[in-house]
């Protein structure tokens, strides 16, 4: 049996003030997919969700945390990275934060509101500069368009062996559908295309091909 699996799943939320946040509209269905089809195939399963759907928090049979922020989420992963562990980044974590977060309610008035934002951690990037021996990173690149080229471009940013690329709001697939497609790259050249299916197949083919796959990356 192969070592720890972490998964996350899900978006993050980063506040504007106490009750309004930036975010997306991801469920978390694949990444808890990707999850429970692990279950039984890895030593252990790492499971850290985002505020989704309630639906899609927590995976009977694995060890779970739940996260808010892309920080959270980041320390979460960190915390677990190591050693001949596969990470796949199934989540969608918010990219920008506002710089100085209200810290009550702001008011609606006449004229324009102005945020300023900063970027938050790259939890990809940040695992890199703690290399493992032997661990498997997996991304995911939710694109609109330029779907291969865009991932390639992502894959090489975030240094990662696999990258899972959809397409979103795009002929039924992406966010908060029951189905999905993945294209998956890896550093080689090499495109193996999964689905359409739906998501909980997904999730058992990107594990089987994880398990047929990783040892070429552990080499």
């Amino acid at each position: 049996m192969l070592e720890k699996l972490i998964v996350t799943s899900g978006p993050t939320r980063e506040w504007l003030d106490p009750v309004r946040f930036i975010s997306n509209p991801s469920t978390g269905r694949m990444g808890w997919a990707i999850a429970r089809a692990g279950l039984g195939k890895y030593s252990q399963v790492v499971y850290i969700s985002g505020p989704g759907s309630e639906s899609f928090r927590t995976v009977d049979g694995a060890m779970n945390f739940a996260v808010d922020s892309t920080q959270e989420m980041l320390e979460r992963v960190l915390q677990h990275v190591e050693e001949d562990a596969t990470l796949v980044m199934a989540a969608a974590p918010a990219d920008y934060a506002p710089v100085n977060p209200a810290e009550t309610k702001i008011k609606k008035n006449p004229s324009n509101l102005v945020v300023e934002f900063r970027p938050t951690p790259d939890i990809l990037v940040e695992v890199a500069k703690r290399p493992a021996r032997g661990m498997v990173r997996v991304a995911f690149a939710a694109e609109t368009d330029n779907l291969k080229e865009n991932a390639r471009i992502k894959m090489q940013k975030k240094d990662v062996d696999f990258i899972c690329a959809n397409e979103v709001f795009k002929d039924g697939k992406g966010f908060a559908t029951a189905d999905g497609a993945l294209l998956i790259l890896d550093r080689a050249g090499n495109e193996t295309r999964l689905g359409p299916a739906h998501k909980d197949a997904l999730g058992e083919s990107l594990i089987s091909f994880l398990l047929r796959h990783s040892s070429v990356v552990r080499a």
